[in-house]
């Protein structure tokens, strides 16, 4: 069934930039890190893939906030970013960013908790945050945006408003749970993880296009923007992502706002209550 709804001011497209701050658990590290993919070295430690990923807390992060500027993006965390660099997340909360809650770490994926696992790592990651900021995250992703049957009435059951769990909709979908409404945000199909491997230059013009295209659409319609911090804030990435950032400041009629503020927005709409 077809979801309608508007923007605010009458604009044609949301615009939702997503940042991931992740870290992976000792010992484990992701397949597509550069020497991880081309020269796996199984059943030792992957010093090389870890020292890769801590890019993003050292170094990529810190790049991106600049990139940023004024414009409001949705970082998701994991609860052992927030643990290690609780002065990085903070950071990031003072700059106006949402904040996500994105699993304790990369390597706890909910579809493979059976459902009291799930619920103490949702948990965990939401105390750490709600700890480090002094805000209680309203919305959450999963890593490899990959939930279990149980997360939707998990989400709700403590204090969620939206996942970005669901890719079956272009526009937000409102999810009925045990516990109440829960907002569905599409993630992106483009992110530097996915999108990059043709190059900088290619990641770059695919989202012009793609802005260009929903701009030029009847609408409404949501273009989706992700970037992960130890991948596009790299400085060759980054440069692009600026530069698609650019884009986005210099168009007209899309309303930027975070995860968060789309949730609010399309619950009120189409008749969402607090749980």
């Amino acid at each position: 069934m077809r979801t309608e709804i508007d923007w605010p001011g009458g604009r044609k497209v949301a615009v939702l930039v997503t940042v991931a701050l992740e870290l992976w658990a000792p010992g484990h590290c992701p397949a597509y890190a550069p020497m991880a993919a081309a020269w796996p070295l199984p059943g030792i430690d992957d010093t090389h893939s870890a020292s890769w990923v801590d890019y993003g807390v050292t170094t990529g992060i810190w790049r991106l906030l600049d990139i940023l500027g004024d414009l409001p993006a949705t970082v998701g965390i994991n609860g052992l970013v927030a643990e290690r660099y609780p002065d990085t997340v903070m950071a990031v909360h003072h700059a106006g960013h949402e904040i996500a809650g994105h699993s304790w770490t990369q390597d706890v994926v909910p579809a493979l908790l059976d459902v009291d696992a799930e619920r103490d790592n949702i948990r965990r990651c939401t105390d750490v945050l709600e700890r480090v900021t002094g805000v209680r995250p309203t919305g959450r992703m999963s890593p490899r945006s990959t939930g279990s049957k149980h997360t939707s009435d998990l989400l709700t059951e403590a204090g969620y408003r939206w996942t970005g769990d669901h890719s079956d909709h272009d526009l937000p979908q409102v999810l009925p749970t045990a516990h109440g409404p829960l907002v569905s945000l599409m993630h992106g199909d483009h992110s530097d993880v996915r999108s990059a491997a043709a190059g900088p230059y290619a990641y770059r013009d695919l989202h012009r296009a793609l802005l260009d295209q929903l701009l030029a659409a009847p609408g409404p319609g949501v273009f989706h923007f992700t970037v992960h911090a130890h991948v596009g804030g790299r400085p060759f990435l980054a440069g692009m992502a600026g530069q698609i950032l650019d884009d986005i400041r210099a168009s007209g009629d899309v309303w930027v706002a975070t995860h968060a503020q789309v949730a609010e927005h399309v619950l009120t709409r189409l008749g969402g209550t607090t749980p």
